[in-house]
């Protein structure tokens, strides 16, 4: 996969400037903001199926419901760990902080492909495929890790910006829905290449 391609993805589109800004703008208000993320999620599913362009900003209410979902699921995944944390800091703080952070982050890896196989399947029980998603990470291990890595790296980046007062907010609501595009780039090949 050209991992440069993923980055340059959402800029193929003639009116991908509008498309950003909308989705950015939507991103500045919570709740709202599912609305970004199950355009994210639409435009993964366009990847998948080999299709790569931004879908239209039409029907809100399903792109809300799309990402309402993909919170939840991942919501689910970081939950595990969470409550691990708690149990584990109560009897030790620093063993429950360190085991506590290496369980997030290793469910946090399994979230991308998990909310691509429940993309894919358009089902919600798809997201907890354990077996399937674990295979599918595993047959293309190295590219995964690579972008995974590089959406961290493009978070950081923009929680930065996001220190800014006012414009920092506003720019970086946008920066953060492009980098959901780049992501949905990313995992929907990626998903697109695995094997179940």
């Amino acid at each position: 996969m050209d991992i440069m391609e993923g980055l340059k993805f959402p800029m193929n589109d003639k009116d991908w400037t509008k498309k950003v800004l909308i989705g950015g703008l939507l991103n500045i208000i919570p709740i709202v903001n599912f609305i970004s993320t199950g355009y994210s999620l639409e435009t993964m599913k366009l990847i998948i199926n080999n299709t790569e362009k931004l879908p239209e900003w039409d029907n809100f209410g399903s792109k809300f419901v799309k990402g309402l979902v993909s919170i939840i699921i991942s919501m689910i995944y970081l939950i595990i760990p969470f409550i691990i944390m708690l149990v584990l800091l109560y009897l030790n703080k620093i063993a429950g902080l360190i085991i506590g952070f290496i369980l997030t982050m290793i469910f946090g890896f399994i979230i991308p492909m998990a909310i691509a196989n429940f993309v894919a399947k358009d089902s919600f029980g798809a997201a907890f495929e354990f077996g399937e998603i674990i295979n599918r990470i595993k047959s293309v291990f190295g590219e995964y890790v690579i972008c995974y890595l590089i959406i961290i790296g493009l978070y950081i980046i923009v929680s930065i910006v996001m220190l800014i007062p006012i414009i920092g907010w506003i720019l970086g609501s946008i920066f953060i829905f492009y980098i959901q595009l780049v992501y949905a780039y990313y995992f929907g090949t990626l998903y697109a290449k695995s094997s179940p």
